[in-house]
């Protein structure tokens, strides 16, 4: 099997080139092929791609299966894993299956809440630990050793990747990741970028970009109704006027176009701020129609 990733999102976040990852969802029939279809639509245009894991506390198929057909079309996988699904032994199990079958970025999480999908009741969070303690379980694979001490003869040498949350998350909280080895951010969505700059500004000062890349979350919204959910119920994101009024009215195709546009907007006021490595392209339920919109418009094509 190929490693696209060891050419592509590892060297560029370490050359300082502008980096631009995306996010694919697994869907939740085991049927390969929209998984196949939209890394063929993210190869050329994207660095690497996440694979979420049963995000928003639903089923679905299991992001290692999903990440190796990525890696069949020639797409690099970031390796999304939750602590809220596995104990310290299947998130060791997974991960040096992950090594083994060519995955080298992991992003390491707690999960969203059992109560925001259908499972509640059914089921109880396992979560040994939260999303820093998986950052230092991943850090002491690379360093050779599992977590009761059993030693690796083939380390693992995951690059890891965390999330952080703009208006929300403190100095300290960041810098407690970077202690425990996080090597890039990827960030909530951001649509007021001015905002954004204001909690970003400190977080240069104290020197967290330095030790490891910002990549910035953006969106292209669909509707009205979506950016509204986002800005009311959503932790850290914030939308601003001239973003809700550029989506007032519109739906179907015109909401879509509205919605690239403002995206490639986005993109263009984060480039301009020092310290903003790349950004981090989600578009559920229509990612591989509008990754490749986005990046077109806005000249990041690689190809």
């Amino acid at each position: 099997m190929t490693d696209p990733e060891s050419k592509t999102f590892a060297d560029a976040l370490s050359t300082g080139e502008f980096v631009v990852t995306a996010e694919l969802g697994p869907p939740t029939n085991p049927d390969p092929e929209p998984v196949r279809r939209t890394a063929r639509a993210f190869v050329g245009s994207v660095h690497a791609a996440n694979v979420t894991d049963n995000q928003v506390a639903t089923v679905k198929l299991s992001p290692l299966a999903c990440a190796v057909w990525m890696m069949e079309e020639g797409l690099a996988p970031i390796l999304q894993l939750t602590t809220r699904d596995r104990n310290v032994m299947a998130l060791q199990s997974d991960l040096l299956g992950a090594w083994a079958l060519g995955v080298r970025s992991v992003m390491a999480l707690s999960g969203d809440p059992l109560n925001v999908g259908p499972y509640e009741g059914k089921t109880k969070a396992v979560s040994d630990f939260d999303s820093v303690g998986l950052i230092r379980l991943v850090a002491e694979m690379n360093a050779g050793h599992l977590a009761a001490g059993e030693q690796l003869s083939s380390p693992t040498g995951f690059c890891i990747v965390s999330a952080a949350n703009p208006l929300v998350d403190s100095i300290e909280k960041l810098e407690q990741k970077l202690d425990a080895g996080v090597q890039c951010f990827q960030t909530n969505i951001v649509y007021d970028v001015g905002r954004f700059a204001e909690w970003f500004e400190p977080v240069v000062a104290a020197g967290i970009p330095d030790r490891a890349p910002f990549l910035v979350g953006v969106t292209p919204p669909r509707s009205m109704r979506m950016l509204e959910h986002m800005h009311k119920n959503i932790p850290g994101i914030e939308v601003d006027t001239a973003t809700f009024e550029a989506m007032e009215g519109l739906a179907g195709d015109e909401a879509k176009s509205a919605g690239v546009d403002i995206a490639v907007s986005v993109i263009g006021q984060l480039r301009s701020l020092a310290k903003v490595s790349g950004c981090h392209l989600m578009a559920p339920g229509w990612e591989a129609e509008a990754v490749p919109r986005v990046l077109e418009s806005g000249g990041l094509a690689r190809c």
